[in-house]
């Protein structure tokens, strides 16, 4: 009985799920704001496989909305078209009670997008960026590779990538997110309607 006993507690543990070193959020979990500075530093996530829900139905993008967000957060305020970017339009999410404008800073997450897709924004604000001081952090989002800038200066994070025929920017601060945070929220965005 003891042997038998011993080799059940042997295959129990064979057959137990291995602890994975990726974690990825489920459907419903938003990403929580981190709680130090310490966790704030960049980790690159170049090769980090993608999440589940970065499959996408259907050959068209459609306006999109972040899904994963810091707890308390949620939509804020719509962007109309930008002066010299006449098919890009964004979003603004923050805490409750955030006052918008600003629609960009601490406090807040942009998502910027155009249709039809076009890389000339990104490029305007990864230009900014570099002109500033800003450094480009290798990721993938959805498994395509991209980069995150940094601003050390300001915090501000911009990352760009581009879905069927969209393209999108998220606009972070540090003070918010760390660079994986805004991937996650990057493979996030869905197609809202349609």
């Amino acid at each position: 009985m003891r042997r038998l006993l011993v080799v059940l507690t042997v295959l129990l543990g064979a057959c137990a799920p291995a602890a994975s070193s990726q974690a990825t959020p489920p459907e419903s979990t938003v990403v929580p704001a981190p709680s130090s500075a310490a966790s704030r530093e960049a980790e690159p996530t170049a090769g980090t496989p993608s999440v589940p829900r970065c499959v996408r139905a259907g050959a068209t993008a459609l306006a999109g909305v972040v899904e994963a967000l810091p707890v308390g957060w949620s939509h804020r305020s719509a962007i109309a078209a930008l002066p010299g970017f006449p098919n890009t339009f964004g979003g603004v999410y923050g805490p409750a009670g955030a006052a918008v404008p600003p629609e960009e800073g601490p406090g807040r997450l942009v998502l910027y997008e155009t249709l039809p897709a076009s890389d000339a924004y990104v490029r305007s604000r990864t230009e900014q960026s570099r002109n500033r001081g800003g450094k480009p952090i290798a990721v993938t989002v959805c498994g395509e590779a991209t980069e995150v800038w940094l601003d050390e200066s300001t915090g501000e994070l911009i990352l760009g990538w581009s879905d069927r025929d969209k393209s999108d920017v998220l606009v972070a601060n540090t003070a918010d997110f760390t660079v994986q945070e805004l991937v996650i929220s990057a493979e996030s965005v869905y197609d809202c309607c349609g």
